[in-house]
């Protein structure tokens, strides 16, 4: 069994991490950097370079594909195609293999964050490029929520609300969370998984190019010059765009600048007062506000916030390396590095709502294919929710039931899950029959849904691994599992002791029970041992 580490597989640069002496500490990459830049090329022989080498490369080059995960487009390079997942594979083994040689041992497993927006399509894409890449990859966490980690670490005893504004390469995210005796609650998610750096640099290369007026230049021609451009306004009022190969010099303001990406600040403010809403805060109930990704070192950025928060806003020494260190600390948790006494529980809130399909009324219509939502969006996790549907026709003794995720009104405008048929309905009239549908999700990312016919109290259940590379395939239940028997009891024990302790105890035990019945479903007896271990110790000191 090698070690587990935690990345952050980011839009511009990539980084990992692993946790050494109870901190999580970055592994600098061959390079000496300890950010590898997410740019793949291919060399004159026909060879995939990664990272600095690659982004050095004057012709054809890959950047920016995390924006197309958990899509079908393909990327031609050289002669070949590749999917989005097959380029952030090749990030990652670079990251795994510099990893390993500074180590001295193998990797056998990474925690990767994604975007708080990213939907089960796009988390299930980075699992199956994770795994393209030789890690078996059981958790991912939001960005948001690893930089909160990173600091909850380092302030277990504080109780206050977290606010992190998380403005990275490609994409924005804000998150509220409340921090309060070791746990994180995530309480809120708002973002664009289209506002980034990027989005800046682009409206700056545009603009330059419209004030040379020159018909011979492109945006990929001053791409990294502009970018350097960019980052000199964090320290300069005054910067100067110089590329002696193209005979280019212009110089502009620091407030010039401030004014076309004003906008695209504003932008990211709204989603500010979103999240507030969706938690039903105000400004003033956020204790401290936590700037993540490069983006955050703009200075009207940081002027925007202070005025908002005032000096409730903290910086880091260095906002790209938050949310890897934050990573490490979650691979420490999950290797019982840290132990679950004085590690970090985390929580977190269902982004998309879950349901399925019905006949119902639409728009004053009785329709098939209307969709029944039983947990809402931003329900918080884990959840269990139970709604009872009846036959529609007489003499029915069977119910197929489709599995949904979304936020239409209607299946069609949403994401089908699963789908399975429950037999045995007794004939009667319609109306008559109950079907009560339950549906269980975890904070690993497991959707139990169980259907059972009230009168007979005959009962079948499906369970939906939401980051499965088949993009959330069924999986089989855990009692199935060749284990099950082994761990029966201390299941039972603490499905029983839930019931009867206070909220904080009821997320840690739910955490590791959740944990342990994936690890049925993926008969991984080490890990169930450790499990069962934390679990027992977590029981009597309850």
């Amino acid at each position: 069994m090698g070690r587990i580490v935690g990345i952050d597989l980011g839009t511009t640069t990539s980084a990992i991490s692993y946790l050494k002496n109870g901190k999580p500490e970055i592994i600098s990459n061959l390079e000496g950097k300890r950010l590898t830049d997410s740019v793949v090329a291919v060399d004159k022989f026909g060879n995939i370079i990664v990272g600095e080498l690659a982004k050095r490369v004057v012709g054809e080059k890959i950047e920016e594909v995390k924006r197309i995960m958990g899509t079908n487009r393909k990327i031609t390079l050289g002669n070949k195609e590749f999917t989005s997942e097959e380029i952030s594979a090749e990030i990652l083994k670079k990251l795994k293999n510099d990893a390993e040689e500074y180590l001295g041992e193998e990797i056998y497993e990474a925690v990767i964050t994604v975007p708080a927006m990213f939907t089960s399509a796009q988390k299930s894409a980075t699992i199956k490029a994770g795994e393209m890449a030789g890690f078996k990859v059981e958790r991912i966490i939001s960005e948001p929520t690893a930089a909160a980690m990173a600091y909850g670490l380092e302030n277990m005893d504080k109780n206050q609300k977290i606010l992190v504004y998380d403005f990275g390469g490609g994409t924005f995210d804000v998150s509220i969370l409340d921090l309060d005796e070791g746990i994180l609650d995530v309480m809120a998610t708002a973002g664009d998984n289209h506002l980034g750096g990027k989005n800046i640099d682009e409206l700056l290369g545009k603009y330059i190019l419209s004030e040379l007026k020159r018909n011979d230049l492109t945006l990929r021609d001053i791409k990294i010059d502009v970018e350097e451009m960019k980052k000199d306004y964090s320290v300069l009022h005054v910067a100067e765009l110089n590329i002696p190969s193209h005979k280019v010099i212009f110089d502009m303001e620091r407030k010039r600048f401030e004014e076309l990406i004003s906008p695209l600040v504003e932008k990211s403010i709204k989603c500010i007062y979103d999240a507030l809403s969706q938690a039903k805060l105000v400004v003033e109930d956020i204790g401290v506000v936590l700037l993540v990704g490069g983006t955050t070192r703009i200075p009207l950025i940081k002027n925007k916030l202070k005025e908002l928060f005032g000096n409730k806003v903290k910086s880091f020494a260095d906002p790209q390396e938050v949310v890897v260190l934050g990573a490490g600390v979650q691979a420490g948790i999950k290797s019982f590095e840290i132990s679950s006494e004085e590690g970090l529980i985390v929580t977190d809130i269902c982004n998309y709502s879950l349901g399925i399909g019905c006949v119902g009324v639409h728009q004053g219509m009785m329709m098939a294919g209307v969709y029944s939502v039983i947990i809402p969006k931003h329900s918080s996790l884990p959840s269990s929710k139970s709604e009872i549907y009846s036959t529609c026709s007489d003499n029915q003794t069977n119910v197929h039931i489709e599995v949904y995720q979304g936020e239409g009104q209607l299946v069609m405008e949403n994401v089908l899950l699963a789908e399975f048929d429950i037999d045995g309905i007794p004939e009667n009239k319609a109306g008559s029959e109950e079907i009560k549908i339950t549906f269980g999700y975890s904070l690993n990312d497991i959707l139990e849904v169980e259907a059972e016919i009230i009168s007979t109290g005959n009962k079948k259940k499906i369970i939906i691994e939401m980051n499965d590379n088949n993009n959330m395939a069924t999986k089989t239940n855990y009692k199935n599992s060749p284990y099950y028997s082994d761990y029966k009891m201390i299941i039972d024990m603490a499905e029983e002791k839930i019931k009867k302790v206070s909220e904080v105890n009821k997320i840690k035990i739910s955490s590791i029970l959740d944990e342990m019945k994936m690890n049925l479903m993926e008969e991984n007896q080490e890990k169930l041992q450790k499990l069962d271990a934390a679990l027992t110790d977590l029981l009597f000191e309850v």
